[in-house]
C-alpha cells in the first residue's frame, strides 16, 4: 500500500508537470513559433493535436499487446520509454527555443517587487488570496470567456472511450480486443477532425466552425442518449448506438477544440496567455472530476444512463454558452434573411428586426 501511495503521488506530480508543459508549449510557444515562421496558427495547432492523437492511438495498442505477454514486462517498457523520451523531448524543446529567438521574452510581472517596496506581513494572507483569485477574475472578464467555458464543459462527460465507458462496454459483453478496435476507430475519427477543422475554419471562420462542430457533436449523441432512455441500459443495441454516436461525435469535439483554441490565441493578450490557459485547464480538471463524481454517485452498470444524461446535458450547456458567445461577437446566430429568403434592403432599419452582421 505504501508503494501504491508513492506511485499515486508521483502520478499527480507528473500530471501537474504535463499540464504546465502543455500551457507553455501548446498554448504559448505555438503562437510565437507560428508568427515567427509565418505558419497559419490553425494548421500548427492541428498538426500538434494530430501528433498527440496518433500517439494516443499507438500507445494503448502496443502496451496491450505487451501486457498480453507479461504485465511486468509492460511496466518496464513504459518506464523505459518514458526515461528515453525525456532526453529526446528536452533536446527538441531546446532546439526550438534556440531556433526561434522570439521565444526568449522577459517582462516583470510583480510591480511591487520591481519598485522594491516591502509587503507588510499582516496583509500577506490577504495578498495571497487576492493573487489566487486574480487569474479567475481575469479569466471571467476575458472576451473569449464563454467560448473557453463551453469547451471546459465538454470535460464533464463519460461519453468518450475512457475508463468509465470501457468498463460499461466490457460489462455489456464486449471483449477487450473489440473495445481496443473501437478505440482505434474513435481515434481515427478524432484525427479526421484535426484535418477537417483547419479547412473549415479557412472557409467559414473559427466562430462559425466552432458552432457547427459543437452542434455536430450534440447531434451525433442524440440517438445514443435516446436509446438509454427507451431501452435496457445493458442491451447490445444501446451499447452499439453509444459506440457509433461517440465515435462520430469525436470529429465535432476536436474540431470545436481547435476552433476555440484559435479564438483564445487571437483574443487573449500575450502577457495574460499563460494565466488564461492555466485557469482554463484548471476549470477543465474540475469538470473532469465532476464526471468521475457522477460514476461514484451511480456506480452500477444499470445506472450508467444517469452519467450519460448528465454528460449530454453538459454538452447542451456548452452549446448554449457558445451560442451566447457567437451572438455577442456577431450579433446573430443565423443569417435569417438568407435562411428565409427575406430581402433585408426592403426593410427599413427603424422597423426591421433583421440586421446585417
Amino acid at each position: 500500500m505504501l508503494l501504491f501511495a508513492v506511485v499515486v503521488v508521483l502520478a499527480c506530480v507528473e500530471k501537474l508537470a504535463a499540464s504546465a508543459n502543455t500551457v507553455a508549449v501548446e498554448r504559448d510557444w505555438a503562437i510565437v513559433v507560428a508568427d515567427a515562421l509565418a505558419i497559419p496558427r490553425q494548421d500548427l495547432n492541428a498538426s500538434m493535436r494530430r501528433i498527440d492523437l496518433f500517439c494516443k492511438l499507438v500507445a494503448p495498442v502496443v502496451i496491450s499487446v505487451i501486457d498480453g505477454l507479461s504485465t511486468r514486462l509492460a511496466i518496464w517498457v513504459v518506464l523505459g520509454v518514458n526515461v528515453l523520451s525525456v532526453g529526446g523531448e528536452y533536446f527538441a524543446i531546446a532546439m526550438v527555443y534556440t531556433a526561434v529567438p522570439q521565444l526568449e521574452r522577459r517582462w516583470d510581472t510583480d510591480d511591487e517587487a520591481q519598485d522594491g517596496r516591502a509587503i507588510p506581513r499582516s496583509f500577506s494572507l490577504q495578498r495571497c488570496i487576492r493573487n489566487a483569485a486574480a487569474p479567475w477574475r481575469e479569466y471571467i472578464s476575458s472576451p473569449v470567456f464563454l467560448a473557453s467555458f463551453a469547451l471546459s464543459l465538454l470535460y464533464l462527460t463519460v461519453l468518450s472511450f475512457g475508463s468509465t465507458m470501457v468498463t460499461y462496454l466490457l460489462h455489456a459483453g464486449f471483449t477487450p480486443l473489440q473495445v481496443s478496435g473501437m478505440r482505434i476507430g474513435a481515434v481515427a475519427a478524432e484525427i479526421s477532425g484535426t484535418w477537417a477543422a483547419p479547412y473549415i475554419m479557412g472557409k467559414i471562420g473559427p466562430i462559425r466552425s466552432g458552432l457547427w462542430f459543437l452542434n455536430w457533436q450534440f447531434g451525433c449523441l442524440a440517438a445514443a442518449v435516446a436509446a438509454f432512455a427507451f431501452y435496457d441500459n445493458q442491451s447490445q443495441l444501446v451499447a452499439v448506438s453509444l459506440i457509433v454516436g461517440v465515435a462520430l461525435s469525436r470529429i465535432g469535439l476536436w474540431g470545436f477544440d481547435l476552433s476555440v483554441q484559435f479564438l483564445v490565441q487571437e483574443g487573449v493578450n500575450e502577457h495574460a496567455r499563460a494565466r488564461f490557459s492555466s485557469t482554463e485547464m484548471a476549470l477543465q480538471s474540475i469538470f473532469e472530476l465532476l464526471s468521475f463524481a457522477t460514476t461514484i454517485a451511480f456506480p452500477l452498470p444499470g445506472q450508467f444512463k444517469y452519467p450519460v444524461y448528465i454528460s449530454y446535458g453538459g454538452i447542451g450547456m456548452a452549446a448554449v454558452c457558445f451560442a451566447m458567445y457567437v451572438r455577442k461577437e456577431r450579433g446573430h446566430l443565423l443569417h435569417m434573411s438568407k435562411c428565409f429568403g427575406v430581402d433585408k434592403k426592403r426593410i427599413p432599419l427603424q422597423e426591421g428586426v433583421l440586421h446585417a452582421a
